[in-house]
């Protein structure tokens, strides 16, 4: 019987800048290089023409009719998209997106969330954060999740855009009260219909109230680096753990914080885990 081939052990780290040399034909190919380099510098990065008019049609469409939202003027959402429908591992599976997770957040990243935003017009803003929320500072040099906003609408700072304040992913940090209120050099970010907005999780971010009238219509799709996960899986004990051992043991299994509901993320718990991650 021939022996299985063993894997080649890495003994070195890229610096988080690098494109690995596996990742480097396809980044070419799609044509993504400024992108890496946008995110590695910057925090952030613009994907015009993510995919054709008619799929970002077809997201925009079923968007809609999952969170709820009343055609032209209505707000919703929705979350634990990717088995809802086929349009959402078609956009977390799209070449582009998982060749920038690639180079962000490592090979053998997970998706982490896909869920959806609509805002009408009068939407408010909401508050300036960076998505390393649950890491204490100083973040680590390596990213550890990456987002992309799949903008099926024109993004405009009146249409109710992301901001961001530009070099605040180089302070590894949460921003304080002062600079959450006043959103230092604050800049938004641009794009048409059909691109896809990334950003790292040390880049502040927020957005701008929509003025204008109709619907910002967004997916939101997360990746993680694989390291932020457990090694052994105990969702099929829960229940009789938490039962005989109480509130300790149902906070070791993440009954206790915002994450892996089994409806999606609980956000009564937000802040309690946002601010146990910080302690």
């Amino acid at each position: 019987m021939a022996e299985t081939a063993r894997p080649r052990a890495y003994h070195d780290t890229l610096p988080p800048e690098a494109i690995s040399e596996e990742l480097a034909p396809v980044i070419a190919e799609l044509g993504l290089k400024d992108n890496c380099r946008e995110l590695a510098e910057e925090g952030w990065t613009v994907v015009e023409n993510a995919a054709t008019p008619e799929f970002n049609d077809r997201l925009r469409e079923k968007i809609l009719e999952l969170s709820g939202a009343k055609p032209d003027n209505g707000g919703g959402g929705a979350n634990m998209l990717l088995a809802k429908d086929p349009v959402f591992p078609e956009a977390v599976l799209n070449p582009k997106l998982m060749a920038l997770a690639e180079f962000s957040v490592g090979r053998g990243f997970l998706i982490s969330q896909v869920a959806a935003s609509v805002r009408p017009k009068g939407s408010q803003a909401i508050g300036l954060h960076a998505d390393h929320n649950w890491l204490p500072a100083p973040f680590p040099v390596h990213n550890m999740l990456v987002t992309g906003c799949w903008a099926c609408d024109e993004y405009s700072k009146a249409g109710g855009s992301t901001l961001v304040i530009p070099g605040s992913n180089k302070l590894h940090r949460h921003p304080d009260a002062k600079e959450t209120a006043d959103k230092p050099k604050a800049i938004a970010i641009e794009c048409p219909a059909g691109s896809v907005v990334l950003w790292d999780g040390n880049i502040w971010h927020a957005n701008w109230p929509r003025t204008t009238d109709g619907q910002r219509v967004v997916c939101h799709i997360t990746y993680t680096r694989l390291m932020m996960r457990t090694v052994e899986d105990y969702r099929a004990h829960t229940d009789d753990l938490v039962a005989a051992h109480g509130e300790k043991m149902s906070q070791l299994l993440g009954q206790e914080d915002f994450l892996e509901g089994p409806n999606g993320a609980d956000y009564t718990k937000l802040v309690q885990t946002f601010n146990n991650a910080k302690r």
